[in-house]
């Protein structure tokens, strides 16, 4: 039994030494790492990127409210279908603007 413990910690020793030499190491396969980078190259990328993740969530908000505004038309649903809206909007309207300016900026 302590036998097997030492020789399966000197191979996580030797594949270890092994992925150091190599660079990398293996990582957990999670929905969270296949995800693309937020973060772009330079900050006209990161507020295109952070603006489309908040079109997105937009569009989730507004398709929640429309649905529970299906079942009850006053209180949480037109709520959050109008939220929903609004940050759609606005995230739109960001994402114009800095294109706007990358494009001018960039003489």
């Amino acid at each position: 039994m302590e036998e097997a413990k030492v020789e399966e910690h000197v191979k996580v020793e030797e594949q270890t030494k092994t992925e150091e030499k190599v660079g990398h190491t293996k990582e957990k396969k999670t929905i969270l790492v296949s995800m693309p980078k937020i973060r772009g190259k330079n900050r006209f990328e990161t507020v295109e990127n952070f603006s489309i993740l908040f079109i997105g969530i937009g569009s989730v908000i507004l398709a929640l409210g429309m649905v529970i505004a299906g079942f009850n038309t006053v209180g949480l649903g037109p709520i959050l279908a109008m939220m929903g809206t609004l940050i759609a909007f606005l995230a739109t309207i960001v994402l114009v603007f800095s294109w706007l300016v990358k494009e001018f900026s960039s003489d």
